[in-house]
């Protein structure tokens, strides 16, 4: 029961986020930009954050526990937040060596994964979603047979999950696409560079030799002049 509902309130929240971003992107980019990781007009992390908040609200019903003040509601949106984006960005760096956002030209950034206005705007949400939007979601809900919740939930699986394996296969297949030409590179900027080693004064080899732990801000860089630096040593 809980489940099925969750699932419709996840996907929904997703699609408000979604709305939310790619307006708010398009009007101050001046031009159409769908946001979300997904193919599909979704923003999971939104779903996520607020069925976390549904979640806690029903717990604390369900053991008979006083609710929280709303200053812990805002707490707990905004250290939560931070959080769930903070890693969330870490995670999709990981697997897809790419990020969907990036803060640093905010004031009060942690590695342009988080920052301060952004964990206040999520502060804010969090407060409008557990003392607006979740009471009116819990009053639509008592006039909606269970029946159709539990169908509604079983067809977003099948669609989000349908979106999630063309999403990654894509991206997966972008990633190798990408890696081949980068090592096609590699290769060539190698054998370009010895052979302008190979020209170079003694004075020029001896500087080129001393490198060590160069760190570029392109990693295609660094493991070329690594590569270099490794044959040089070993002559």
């Amino acid at each position: 029961m809980f489940i099925s509902r969750y699932i419709v309130y996840f996907i929904t929240f997703s699609f408000l986020g979604w709305v939310w971003e790619t307006v708010y992107c398009t009007i101050t980019n001046k031009k159409w930009e769908s946001r979300g990781f997904l193919f599909g007009p979704v923003c999971p992390i939104y779903g996520v954050g607020a069925i976390s908040g549904f979640a806690v609200i029903d717990i604390l019903k369900f053991n008979h526990m006083p609710a929280l003040e709303w200053w812990q509601v805002a707490l707990i949106s905004f250290f939560g937040s931070a959080v769930l984006e903070y890693s969330t960005s870490v995670l999709l760096e990981k697997l897809f060596h790419a990020y969907w956002w990036d803060y640093s030209e905010m004031p009060l950034n942690i590695k342009g994964r988080i920052c301060l206005p952004a964990s206040i705007g999520f502060m804010l949400g969090g407060l409008f979603v557990v003392y607006v939007l979740y009471p009116f979601f819990i009053y639509v809900s008592s006039f909606i047979p269970q029946l159709i919740f539990e169908i509604s939930a079983f067809i977003i699986v099948i669609i989000i999950t349908i979106d999630i394996t063309l999403t990654v296969s894509a991206l997966t297949d972008v990633q190798n696409k990408v890696s081949s030409i980068d090592d096609s590179i590699n290769d060539y900027m190698t054998d370009f560079v010895e052979e302008l080693y190979r020209n170079t004064t003694s004075v020029s080899k001896g500087v080129l030799s001393r490198v060590r732990g160069v760190r570029f801000s392109k990693p295609t860089q660094t493991k070329i002049y690594m590569k270099l630096i490794e044959k040089i040593r070993k002559r």
